[in-house]
């Protein structure tokens, strides 16, 4: 059987708005000579689609490993890890040494010191705004210290004499309480749109909790199945109040607003999407971009950043028709390599974590 047997497609269109979201908001100074910048964009946060998207995912494989029977604990932990890192590792580093390059040769705007050696341990923005260059590696740092603390905080959880889903319910719980308690504690020293977006948004500690509600989402599914099948279509209304609600107050007038609830309101909207988008399982006829976008997305967030600091010397003074084809290029060019670096390099080592996985878990729940 084929992987795209197992595609979910509202899932993967769910990935495909996600990257479409953050490219269109971070390259809107492409052509904002002739189309001025749309605040409204980045009120809906793409980046906090992934989110909840790699929560609700990590959370349905993890609550199958609880399930396995006569699997050592510590095998579990190292195959989901071995499964996660290949998946995610091998683009970052790549990335990041490209955008070491490219600040080293001024290509790039950046800063190179003795403080890039935490960019190869995801300490450039555990506690303090990532400062140097490789900016949106912010997202992806907050992603690999999910996927290590959640599984070790489910352990200890368990050792405390909490058994399977409800040790699970547990450390989800903490994982999205403990990141909103300390953005409530951070929110009053916010001054402005741009020290949240530094000292809150783009901190490891305090957005966890967007994960955490994917994760969330995945034991209300198991646990609650029928409800989740019955009520999925007030469950998508729902969710698309509450993240207009979070849209309209977000913002330099609803600051605490912004820098504190809107981040909650934000994960629970986008958990809500989840049980239409996962329960649309077959591709429609016009499905085949989406599909491909999704399939790309992990790339296209690597790539379009690079490709778009090359870019912008050629932008300039251009007419109306030169800046829209222009711009019309910057999106093949970036499409074009995201895919080169989906097939020739990231696929590679996905191939790699089922050999892997065989010697530490026999019977593997699919990731």
């Amino acid at each position: 059987m084929s992987a795209s047997d197992h595609r979910i497609f509202g899932l993967d269109l769910m990935r495909a708005v996600a990257i479409v979201l953050v490219v269109l908001s971070h390259a809107d100074d492409l052509w904002a000579a002739w189309f001025p910048y749309d605040p409204g964009l980045s009120r809906v946060d793409g980046v906090e689609l992934f989110f909840v998207l790699s929560g609700y995912l990590i959370g349905g494989i993890l609550l199958r490993y609880t399930a396995l029977e006569g699997v050592p604990w510590h095998r579990r932990l190292l195959d989901f890890w071995q499964r996660r890192w290949l998946r995610t590792l091998p683009n970052y580093y790549l990335f990041l040494v490209i955008n070491i390059a490219l600040v080293h040769f001024g290509l790039a705007m950046g800063l190179l010191n003795h403080n890039t050696l935490a960019y190869f341990v995801f300490l450039q923005n555990l506690h303090v705004p990532v400062d140097l260059f490789f900016f949106e590696s912010w997202s992806l740092a907050i992603e690999e210290w999910f996927y290590l603390l959640f599984p070790v905080l489910l352990v200890l959880v368990a050792l405390l004499g909490i058994a399977g889903r409800r040790a699970y319910l547990v450390a989800a719980l903490l994982m999205i309480a403990v990141p909103t308690w300390l953005r409530f504690q951070v929110a009053p020293e916010v001054a402005s749109l741009r020290e949240m977006d530094l000292y809150i948004r783009k901190l490891v500690v305090t957005r966890l909790d967007g994960i955490g509600f994917g994760v969330l989402a995945a034991w209300v599914q198991v646990t609650a199945i029928a409800w989740w099948q019955r009520l999925r279509s007030p469950a998508f209304l729902c969710g698309g109040v509450l993240l207009g609600l979070a849209a309209v107050l977000h913002g330099e007038p609803h600051l605490w607003f912004t820098s504190t609830w809107y981040f909650t309101l934000s994960a629970i909207a986008m958990a809500l999407f989840l049980p239409v988008l996962s329960l649309w399982k077959s591709m429609p006829p016009w499905g085949r971009p989406v599909v491909f976008l999704s399939k790309v997305s992990y790339a296209l967030y690597l790539v379009h950043l690079p490709v778009r600091h090359l870019y912008l010397p050629l932008m300039g003074g251009r007419s109306m028709p030169a800046t829209v084809a222009l711009y019309v290029v910057y999106w093949v060019l970036c499409l074009a390599l995201s895919w080169l670096v989906f097939r020739y390099w990231e696929r590679p080592f996905v191939a790699l974590r089922e050999r892997l996985g065989k010697r530490l878990v026999p019977t593997t729940p699919s990731s």
